[in-house]
């Protein structure tokens, strides 16, 4: 897996006595994170370094992402010797002065007499690569060989880096994706060709921990209900063998029967894609809850037109179907006391009943999950 180390994490491991210092997990170059060191982790810009640092018969190598505008990032750091202020000393001297030929000799400038670091600098999308490096005192024939193995993984290395620029890209806007999903209010489960669960976002996790309405049985997705089950089942094989067209046509839709509330409501979507193996995503189930709480979509809302706490209060019994006389017995006030309060609400929000003033407040929401709060400013 693709992923990048914050200086300040390589330092983190130099402290407590590691003598490399790399990432574990798969993270975009604009995120930082703290090091994890184990030896398993198969990556393949530790592999690449480690590789490199033998073949040049390099002491120290270290392996830094510059964007075009901000410092430094490193992405490894491996070898004896490796300090806190060493590496900070680095990454602060390739901020100031960047490297700027293919290859490039500097003398080492603090604390090693004699010893010289290596730079060469790779392209990597908008951003360059640079890699250091550090030999403690090179003999003139290992400057030599030095200069002529990384003259000839040249070739190599700007490819790898061009493709390691371009995976970090894609893992980015996965994340990006799978975020825009979680933060969604509406269930979303994938499925593969198998009709298996493939992932399911936030909101369909929640439901299916209730065991009401919406199950997962190993794998496979069930109702609550045997019929449901089966209605469920059926409609998955029917869109991902292809009984539903790809263009959207018509996705069929499930009511998944609950003990005390109101039906979920499952909408099955085959793929624009076809897929290719029994393990690619076939469809796309979007679970809808009509019982979800609406306080706090109307909220927000209210507080763009406005509204005073107890207008607002007034407005989220209204939309959860209360009448007026239950909305002011609610409220512990008078009927023509709540009367008065929607005579404000009116004339706030412009509107004249009640079923427009619960329509307004309904599309005029903002619907995330629940975990994403929302306020107009």
């Amino acid at each position: 897996m693709v992923s990048v180390l914050h200086g300040s994490a390589v330092v983190a491991m130099v402290e407590q006595g590691q003598s490399e210092a790399r990432p574990a997990s798969a993270l975009p170059p604009d995120r930082v994170l703290s090091a994890v060191a184990s030896a398993e982790v198969d990556d393949p810009l530790v592999a690449v370094a480690r590789d490199h640092a033998q073949a040049l018969d390099a002491d120290v190598l270290l392996i830094t992402w510059q964007p075009p505008a901000g410092a430094p990032v490193v992405l490894y750091a491996g070898g004896a010797g490796l300090t806190r202020e060493r590496i900070d000393r680095l990454v602060a001297e390739q901020a100031v002065h960047p490297a700027r030929a293919a290859r490039e000799w500097r003398p080492e400038s603090e604390g090693d007499e004699g010893g010289a670091r290596l730079l060469a600098v790779f392209p990597a999308g908008d951003a360059m690569v640079t890699v250091t490096t550090l030999f403690a005192r090179p003999s003139e024939t290992a400057r030599r060989r030095a200069e002529a193995e990384a003259a000839r993984r040249q070739a190599l290395l700007d490819a790898f880096f061009a493709l390691w620029a371009q995976r970090a890209r894609a893992q980015a806007q996965a994340r990006g994706l799978a975020e825009a999903v979680n933060h969604s209010d509406v269930g979303v489960l994938l499925v593969n060709a198998r009709g298996q669960l493939m992932l399911a976002n936030g909101i369909a996790e929640a439901l299916m921990a209730r065991q009401d309405g919406l199950r997962r049985s190993g794998t496979l997705l069930s109702g609550s209900r045997l019929p449901d089950t089966l209605r469920l089942q059926t409609a998955i094989d029917h869109v991902v063998g292809g009984g539903t067209s790809r263009t959207r046509a018509a996705a069929p839709v499930i009511a998944l029967g609950r003990a005390e509330r109101r039906p979920l409501l499952v909408a099955i979507v085959a793929t624009d894609q076809p897929p290719v193996t029994a393990e690619d995503c076939a469809a796309i189930l979007y679970v809808f809850d009509p019982a979800q709480e609406l306080r706090r979509l109307i909220e927000p809302v209210c507080k763009l037109y406005g509204l005073s706490p107890v207008e607002t209060r007034l407005t989220c019994l209204l939309a959860d179907a209360l009448s007026l006389a239950d909305a002011a017995a609610a409220m512990h006030v008078r009927e023509q006391t709540a009367r008065s309060y929607l005579k404000q609400i009116f004339l706030k929000t412009d509107t004249n009943r009640q079923a427009e003033l619960v329509w307004l407040m309904l599309k005029s929401a903002v619907r995330l999950a629940p975990i994403c709060r929302t306020t107009f400013v």
